[in-house]
């Protein structure tokens, strides 16, 4: 794996209550949920309710935040949480408004690093394990994608280890993101870019030969081998002890 810059922040979890006779309509709603995720990263909306507390009408959001990463540190700062709510929250979301009330319903450290590119690397030590790593964040608003990246990928490896492709076809397809089958996506390929540049070949190599035992044999050799992912898991374990 790529060389990965070691840094810490917090991860909270909180409600924001608004009040609907102080704050009518919905102009004042649009901005828990316009964007999040996509033009902010910072912080993510889990959910909403209509709420009637004492007869009175509320509307409750869910939301998931992150921030105040330290780099590069180990261990997160008591008052990251604290900086994050008072210069990012209150900031983009006016919680001091009269009519909003908020509170918090966990909150923990999150580790995190990245790469010198900065940038997400790819990886597929064996047919049916890939990997995404070096994001550099908790990837909130970039999970779900990420995650049919890797069914996508994980679908050419298979097809490598079983022949159905060769090594080169495996590059070709991941250059031009020709996923023509993504398992468990019923609908058109939505990617479109470069992923070999962000693929760890060298890494993904060296990773099946720790599982599967080979020291010696070709690239292509080793990317065809297949064994129980219980029994590799096992000896990439009594490797590294």
């Amino acid at each position: 794996m790529q060389k990965i810059m070691l840094a810490t922040a917090s991860t909270m979890v909180f409600l924001i209550k608004i009040d609907k006779t102080q704050l009518p309509g919905e102009d004042m709603l649009k901005k828990f949920r316009d964007d999040l995720g996509v033009g902010n990263k910072h912080y993510l909306m889990l959910g909403e309710r209509e709420v009637d507390i004492a007869g009175k009408p509320y509307h409750v959001f869910a939301i998931q935040g992150s921030g105040g990463g330290l780099f590069p540190c180990r261990h997160s700062h008591p008052e990251a949480p604290l900086n994050f709510i008072n210069a990012v929250l209150n900031t983009t979301l006016q919680l001091d408004t009269p009519g909003i009330e908020f509170e918090i319903l966990s909150l923990r450290t999150c580790s995190r690093g990245v790469t010198a590119q900065n940038f997400m690397r790819l990886a597929a030590p064996a047919a049916n394990m890939t990997m995404v790593y070096g994001l550099g964040g908790l990837g909130m608003g970039t999970m779900v994608p990420n995650g049919l990246l890797l069914k996508a990928v994980m679908k050419q490896r298979g097809m490598l280890a079983e022949g159905v492709i060769s090594e080169i076809e495996f590059r070709e397809n991941l250059k031009k993101s020709k996923f023509d089958v993504i398992p468990h996506w019923g609908k058109e390929n939505p990617f479109s870019r470069d992923y070999f540049k962000f693929f760890d070949m060298r890494t993904s190599r060296s990773a099946a030969r720790q599982l599967f035992g080979q020291r010696a044999g070709s690239d292509s050799s080793v990317f065809q081998a297949r064994s129980s992912m219980s029994k590799s898991i096992y000896r990439l374990l009594r490797l590294r002890r």
